[in-house]
């Protein structure tokens, strides 16, 4: 679907998106937990899928982003989204969910870090940033794993479903 460079990183494997990823992609996307805390559909269906592989992805490559799959290197199972949303004026936005079945396992932190070094290194950007719920503990915790620094509250930021919400931003700067 593109040609994107395959990341390695300790645990996991960030490769461009494939259309045989869809059932994969459908399956995770029923969590409770990825519904609530990202701009997913909900409810998702397999047509979902197809729409996030067919616009989604080559979307966040026009607006100078990258959409990866992440692998675990262990079984080559898919395990995750990692998104550099756009990069502009040298600043980046990253989105991302990992399917339960692979979560506190220390995948997502190993993605997040080598999609962020990557970002650094090839697409000119000296600032990276997430906007992560104040309530969504578990993604505040990878973040930080990762490197970045809570940086404070943005209220109203967000709109999801229909609702304004608050977000905490979150920075890493380019070594």
């Amino acid at each position: 679907m593109s040609d994107l460079p395959v990341l390695t990183g300790a645990h996991v494997r960030l490769r461009p998106w494939r259309p045989n990823d869809a059932p994969t992609i459908q399956a995770a996307c029923q969590d409770p937990d990825i519904q609530r805390w990202t701009t997913v559909p909900s409810p998702y269906g397999p047509g979902d899928a197809e729409h996030f592989l067919a616009h989604r992805v080559p979307g966040a490559r026009a607006r100078g982003g990258a959409a990866y799959a992440v692998e675990d290197l262990a079984d080559g199972s898919l395990v995750g989204s990692m998104t550099l949303l756009h990069a502009e004026r040298g600043i980046g936005e990253i989105g991302y969910w990992i399917a339960p079945w692979a979560r506190r396992r220390g995948l997502g932190a190993d993605a997040l870090d080598t999609l962020a070094a990557w970002a650094f290194a090839h697409r000119d950007v000296h600032r990276l940033e997430l906007q992560i719920e104040p309530d969504n503990h578990g993604s505040r915790a990878l973040a930080a794993r990762a490197g970045f620094a809570e940086e404070g509250l943005l209220r109203g930021r967000l709109v999801l479903r229909g609702e304004r919400r608050d977000v905490l931003m979150h920075g890493r700067l380019a070594p």
